[in-house]
C-alpha cells in the first residue's frame, strides 16, 4: 500500500458545476445508505454528472484475494475510468477503499475519518480532501458536506 501512495498523483479541485465524473467507493451498505447513495447519484446525473459505483458486499469471499485485497477482474472496470472526483464512503482503515483509491486515475481523492479513533496515517497520505467527523460516517451528512465545499469552490 505504501508503494501506491507513493506513486504520483496529480491533484485537481474543481467547482461542482464543472464536475463530469464521479466515482464512488463502498463497503457493505445497509438500506438506508443506499437509498442516500441512490438519492445522490441522481442529483447528480441530474446536474450532468456521470457517476459510477464500486461496492463490495459483507459476503464477498470470492472477490477478494487471501491478503484482503480485491482481485482485478472485480476492480478493473471501475478502475480503469478517469474520475474528476472519487468519493470513498468506506472506513479510513477498509483495505478494499483505500486499495480502490489509490488505483483509480482521478483528480480528486475524498475521504471522511472519524477523530475518535487512532488517527491512520495511510489514509491521511491517501486522500486530496478529507471530511472529519466524530464517530462513524454518517453518508448523508458526509456527501452534504462534500456538495458544500465543492461549491465555495471558484477560479
Amino acid at each position: 500500500m505504501q508503494e501506491l501512495v507513493a506513486r504520483p498523483h496529480r491533484k485537481r479541485i474543481v467547482n461542482l458545476d464543472k464536475i463530469r465524473s464521479i466515482g464512488i467507493i463502498a463497503h457493505n451498505l445497509s438500506e438506508e445508505d443506499k437509498v442516500t447513495l441512490g438519492q445522490f447519484t441522481n442529483v447528480m446525473v441530474n446536474r450532468g454528472s456521470m457517476v459510477r459505483k464500486i461496492e463490495l458486499p459483507a459476503v464477498s469471499d470470492n472477490l477478494i484475494d487471501k491478503l484482503g485485497f480485491p482481485k482485478t477482474d472485480f476492480t478493473q472496470l471501475f478502475t480503469t475510468y478517469q474520475y474528476d472526483l472519487l468519493i470513498d464512503t468506506t472506513p479510513a482503515d477498509d483495505i478494499f477503499g483505500l486499495y480502490v483509491t489509490l488505483t483509480t486515475s482521478c483528480n480528486l481523492r475524498v475521504g471522511y475519518i472519524d477523530t475518535t479513533t487512532p488517527s491512520n496515517k495511510l489514509a491521511i497520505e491517501t486522500y486530496d480532501f478529507i471530511i472529519r467527523g466524530n464517530g462513524p460516517c454518517e453518508l448523508t451528512h458526509y456527501l452534504t458536506e462534500i456538495l458544500n465545499y465543492l461549491t465555495q469552490i471558484r477560479k
